[in-house]
């Protein structure tokens, strides 16, 4: 009982328009059977397996058609879920803004997702298990006749205070663009206060800005690489800005995990599995490409690559590597967001407490350290 739904985000905002075989006879002396032993077999254990996933409560993921969703929709696909004898379901959300807010509603159970996965960290309660995917590719983006775009890049980044204050940036707010953007202000002595950022959704904030609106835009991949290929200015990466080199990645209510942890092992266990599978560049582009058309998400060929290149799956060989820590980015990360006052002082010490290295351990067989 496997479902999947996009939960698409209605914007409307009056700076943007409207976007746009043969089967074969059974033998006569036995009427009554069809296939071989070995095949009848098999179809029972199948059956079997399949009923023993449906029995069990739903297990209900909640991710985005990105590349942290991608392993999570290949193991779907390829039926590791039901192998485990799962019976998974998964919901496909724009952002991460609004997984946290499933999460709290108590709607889904686990999340694959980004940099908004913090705050529901901070919030105690909820469980980090598992890194999927390194975030390089993100960039804050300017015309290339623009003002600020004249300035000479220094440190990775190009801009200027004069010309950035009261800048109008578009970007989802409460994800990882923002810290970019609001990390970016601050090394030119800027508060968040001092530009105007104008919360938009990835697709629709890239549409908006390539046909004149707002003087930037804080783009994610695979927009991210569209911009660059076209030709506008990248002011900022994401990790030139911060300082920090991040992960997406998975995890779930405390109560899922104290009360279910077979089941979030089975699954930790599908998604390495499908990460580990998807180190094959080819695979993956091919697959990724399937995604991607599926739920109407521009990616030109060599966006794609660049993506790939970029983001790398945290599979189950770089788990093992020296020096590998689980969450490693979130501590830093709830520091600036503690400075801004998005995260209290109080709540900040529940993130690093969040991380539980446990499962990926158990999946890969080695003792994974946490932050």
């Amino acid at each position: 009982m496997r479902r999947k739904k996009l939960l698409a985000l209605v914007l409307s905002l009056t700076m943007v328009a409207g976007l746009t075989a043969c089967g074969s006879k059974p033998q006569e002396s036995t009427p009554a059977q069809s296939g071989t032993e070995s095949e009848k077999e098999q179809g029972t254990e199948e059956e079997t397996e399949t009923a023993a996933a449906s029995d069990r409560e739903e297990l209900r993921v909640g991710t985005m058609a990105l590349t942290m969703g991608v392993p999570v929709l290949y193991a779907e696909e390829k039926g590791y879920f039901e192998e485990a004898g799962l019976n998974v379901s998964i919901e496909l959300f724009a952002t991460g803004a609004p997984i946290n807010e499933a999460i709290a509603a108590e709607q889904i159970d686990i999340a694959v997702s980004g940099f908004a996965s913090v705050y529901s960290l901070a919030n105690a309660n909820c469980t980090w298990l598992a890194d999927v995917n390194t975030t390089g590719g993100m960039g804050l983006f300017a015309r290339a006749d623009s003002a600020i775009s004249q300035n000479t890049a220094e440190n990775g980044l190009i801009g200027d205070a004069e010309n950035l204050k009261g800048m109008q940036i578009l970007g989802p707010l409460g994800t990882a663009v923002q810290y970019m953007t609001e990390s970016y202000a601050e090394k030119y002595g800027l508060a968040p206060s001092d530009i105007n950022q104008v919360n938009m959704e990835y697709g629709p904030a890239y549409q908006a800005f390539t046909t004149g609106e707002a003087d930037a835009v804080a783009a994610n991949p695979p927009y991210s690489y569209q911009l660059a290929e076209e030709g506008y200015t990248m002011l900022c990466s994401f990790e030139d800005a911060t300082g920090v080199n991040m992960c997406d990645g998975c995890f779930a209510r405390n109560e899922v995990v104290e009360n279910r942890s077979e089941e979030v092992q089975l699954f930790v266990d599908c998604l390495v599995k499908a990460m580990d599978e998807l180190q094959d560049d080819t695979l993956r582009s091919e697959y990724t490409r399937k995604v991607y058309d599926d739920n109407a998400i521009s990616c030109t060929d060599e966006a794609l690559a660049h993506e790939i290149e970029d983001r790398k799956y945290v599979g189950s060989e770089m788990m093992k590597e020296d020096g590998y820590v689980l969450g490693e980015a979130w501590v830093a990360i709830t520091d600036f967001l503690v400075a801004a006052e998005k995260i209290t002082e109080d709540n900040a010490p529940n993130v690093a407490a969040s991380i539980d290295p446990s499962y990926v351990s158990k999946t890969t067989g080695t003792e994974i350290k946490a932050e």
